[in-house]
């Protein structure tokens, strides 16, 4: 790897006074390229500052924060792993925001490791979701929420919570939120992470959706915290396949 170093010297005015004369020396800017490689030893000074706080951080990482009573995998159509994280993000999500959430969603590529059965690590829950991404509360119009639903029957990659959707040749042919026939004529809330929110994996239409809120949580904690919650009222983390997505042959 190769590295443009610029090492900028500058000189607050250096004034000799000599003989009533004074003299200013200015030194130009000067880079190099330099090769970072191998070739560089372990710097033991960096080394002995870190070591503490890796220490600290993988003693944190090793804190077990629930069980799963299975182990809860990424899937097409509908997955185990896609409906927990969205239960958990919508039932958070009304922790965190005083109005009514119809709706979460999240897709395949925002899920990066399984929760295995078992106990469950605060470590396992950062290799599931390693971003730092924010929740955002959205209001959708009918076109929007049309829009949210065709991509989740032609993509097989999105889990959604509170809501069924019935499918043939990968369009969406009956669609029910929150228990209830869609309407085009409604507004439906979304609890999504910045990310989605401002078009990302395939939902270019939620940049035109009304933001209600913006909340500084992240997505990582709230599924944390939801966990901490199932354990803490005896209960595992765990899923079901419930026929939320089902395709009609």
């Amino acid at each position: 790897m190769r590295i443009n170093y610029h090492i900028c010297l500058l000189l607050l005015t250096a004034t000799l006074v000599h003989c009533a004369s004074s003299t200013r020396t200015v030194l130009e800017p000067h880079s190099e390229l330099l090769t970072v490689d191998s070739s560089y030893g372990e710097d033991s000074l960096a080394e002995a500052t870190i070591a503490p706080f890796r220490t600290v951080m993988e003693q944190e990482m090793e804190v077990i924060i629930g069980h799963a009573n299975k182990r809860l995998v990424e899937g097409s159509v509908e997955s185990l792993l896609g409906n927990f994280v969205t239960d958990a993000i919508l039932f958070q999500s009304r922790l965190n925001y005083s109005g009514k959430v119809h709706m979460s969603v999240m897709t395949n590529g925002g899920l990066r490791a399984p929760i295995p059965k078992g106990p469950v690590k605060l470590s396992t829950i950062y290799e599931l979701m390693p971003f730092e991404n924010l929740l955002y509360i959205l209001e959708l119009n009918g076109t929007q929420t049309s829009s949210l639903f065709n991509l989740l029957a032609s993509n097989k990659g999105v889990s959604i919570a509170n809501s069924v959707v019935l499918v043939e040749d990968d369009k969406p042919m009956k669609i029910f939120i929150d228990g209830e026939p869609f309407s085009e004529d409604h507004t439906y809330v979304l609890a999504v992470s910045d990310y989605y929110a401002q078009g990302g994996g395939g939902m270019e239409f939620l940049k035109e959706a009304r933001i209600l809120a913006t909340v500084d949580v992240k997505i990582r904690d709230m599924i944390i915290e939801h966990i901490r919650w199932l354990e803490a009222q005896g209960s595992a983390a765990d899923a079901e396949i419930e026929g939320r997505v089902k395709l009609i042959p």
